[in-house]
């Protein structure tokens, strides 16, 4: 009895987070990969506005794969360029899309996976426009069975 309320406590907190979180997303976008294969030059670009600069938050990935993609995961290279033309990049990001027995991780929807892939936690130092360039970081030049990439901002105080 005492493990099963252990776990109703971990249940209620983690729901009581992912509420919090959705309320307070302050950027959403979904880019739409080419049926034909993701290239690794074509390069996803999301444009984030940013006034709160007191704020902790938490960026994901949302990730939309086709159930025949062919991996268990997925790499990106990642580049933030912050409102004064500084430039992070983070590279071999990597993301597991599917558990060792070959489920996968994400939400299955008939052809489709959705899953969120926490990113980072990050506190914006600077207000104004910053960019995340996105491109996948596989070995295929051509990469096939992702339908879109997106990227959430949730505040997380």
């Amino acid at each position: 009895m005492k493990r099963l309320s252990g776990h109703i406590i971990v249940v209620a907190m983690v729901a009581t987070l992912m509420a919090a979180c959705d309320s307070s997303v302050m950027y959403s976008e979904n880019k739409r990969i080419d049926d034909d294969g993701w290239k690794a030059s074509d390069k996803l670009i999301f444009n984030c506005e940013v006034e709160d600069t007191a704020g902790n938050y938490l960026c994901c990935l949302d990730i939309r794969n086709k159930i025949d993609y062919p991996y268990s995961n997925i790499y990106f290279f990642i580049k933030t360029i912050y409102p004064d033309g500084t430039v992070a990049v983070d590279t071999n990001v990597e993301f597991s899309l599917a558990e060792p027995d070959g489920r996968w991780r994400g939400r299955q929807n008939g052809r489709y996976v959705d899953g969120r892939y926490p990113l980072c936690a990050f506190h914006f130092p600077q207000r104004g426009l910053y960019q995340f360039v996105v491109s996948h970081a596989m070995r295929d030049t051509i990469l096939v069975g992702m339908h879109d990439v997106g990227m959430t901002i949730q505040k997380l105080d």
